[in-house]
């Protein structure tokens, strides 16, 4: 796809996110709020701290993240780094534990969505006397989806859309419509009988509410409107979930989707399990394989519509925790896995969309068809709903999907869902 496409793409991604809500100096002339730690301890031995990255044990993920502590560790020799990790479902409550506790690790990973609840609880920091200059390798807008009350409280690490996985061997055209989707899978599923031709996910997990919004946002629906009403249970939105239950129930072209969630479905790809799927550019990595493999080739393609093109944008942070004793050196860490140079090859090793200004000018989003594919998908993306707290809106959306693929009336389900959000105030009205 050509650069400007591209451009254009995420400019308007950009002022839709705004409507929903370097040489390595940076920290030296800026910082001095926080302990005034530079590295080493008093008796020069090296200062340590703790990075927290969700899924970092998903497959094909802790090589490429233990690279870059290491790079980091080596120009920092006055520094250690100590990972931690925890799975995406159990993140969000495990911090906030963690903070009350007054045990935080001092740099911390999480969906750009957590940014105001940790602010207001007062589990981060604001990095304005550090990240003056550091911010400005961002768009306008994603700068201002990591302030809270005019400060800053994180620097923005990742930005995804969404493709088509599929195989190459099995499939001779990608489907591009609901129906195409369907059709093909059965097509798959009678000449490869131990095989689904598709899989979505649905078990508990933090990414089982972002599929279904795929299809929520292709069938025209929404989950709030202009004011911030909750619309979950539109006509839109109960056909979309009705459409999305019946690829397991009544179409029967997915495995039970109650028994995965979407990090799951790259290894059953890989295992020649599963004939298609739908996720962000980390799921060759995740695989572990390439598009040619022998066994397994596949290919990437646009998402199959419903009455329009969409696709839900997620986006992930970095902060500072208010627990932190070195953040300082917690800073220097982020500034050195932000810079140019480094968050280039993180996008490409955990296969991301470029986020940095600049780094979309890389020709390497744009001439590997596989990456190719997602970075046009930029053009349909729709950010993700924001209500009051993200956590438990999640939980609510969650059970309604749940309980559609286990058989109970869509339109009753969404029904409860929306009283729910109502009840527990999580719609964002002004």
């Amino acid at each position: 796809m050509k650069k400007w496409l591209f451009l254009l793409g995420f400019s308007l991604l950009i002022v839709a996110l705004t409507a929903c809500g370097s040489n390595g100096t940076d920290a030296g002339s800026d910082a001095d709020s926080g302990s005034g730690d530079t590295g080493a301890t008093d008796s020069g031995e090296p200062v340590t701290i703790t990075y927290f990255q969700p899924g970092v044990d998903q497959p094909g993920t802790r090589e490429g993240i233990e690279a870059m502590v290491e790079r980091f560790e080596a120009a920092n020799p006055d520094i250690k780094v100590e990972l931690e990790t925890a799975g995406w479902d159990d993140t969000y409550q495990k911090l906030v534990t963690n903070f009350s506790a007054g045990e935080a690790p001092d740099v911390i990973y999480g969906g750009t969505r957590w940014v105001p609840a940790f602010a207001a609880m007062d589990g981060i920091i604001p990095l304005d006397d550090y990240a003056a200059e550091r911010i400005q390798l961002y768009h306008k807008p994603l700068q201002e989806n990591v302030r809270f009350n005019d400060k800053i409280y994180a620097i923005p690490r990742a930005f995804s859309a969404r493709s088509l996985i599929y195989r190459t061997d099995l499939i001779d055209e990608p489907p591009t419509t609901w129906e195409e989707l369907v059709e093909t899978a059965q097509q798959v599923q009678e000449e490869n009988p131990d095989m689904y031709g598709f899989a979505v996910s649905g078990a508990k997990h933090v990414s089982t509410v972002e599929q279904f919004l795929n299809f929520l946002f292709q069938n025209g629906g929404d989950v709030f409107d202009e004011d911030g009403n909750a619309i979950l249970n539109s006509p839109e939105a109960v056909e979309a979930l009705q459409f999305y239950a019946d690829l397991h129930l009544k179409h029967q072209v997915v495995p039970n989707p109650l028994e995965y969630n979407r990090e799951q479905l790259p290894t059953l790809f890989q295992e020649g399990k599963i004939a298609m799927y739908v996720i962000g550019p980390w799921g060759k990595s995740m695989m572990g394989i390439d598009e040619d493999d022998e066994e397994t080739p596949f290919a990437t393609a646009l998402l199959p519509q419903g009455k329009e093109m969409a696709n839900v944008f997620g986006s992930d942070s970095l902060m500072i925790s208010k627990n932190s004793e070195h953040p300082d050196a917690a800073w220097r860490f982020i500034e050195f896995i932000t810079q140019p140079e480094e968050q280039k090859a993180y996008d490409l090793d955990q296969g991301m969309v470029p986020i940095q200004i600049e780094e979309a000018d890389e020709p390497e989003f744009h001439e590997d068809p596989y990456f190719a594919t997602f970075v046009e998908m930029v053009e349909y993306g729709r950010p993700a709903p924001k209500p009051l707290a993200w956590e438990p809106f999640e939980e609510i959306v969650a059970e309604a999907i749940q309980k559609a693929f286990s058989g109970e009336d869509v339109q009753a389900v969404l029904d409860e869902a929306v009283q729910k959000i109502k009840e527990e105030q999580l719609e964002p009205k002004s």
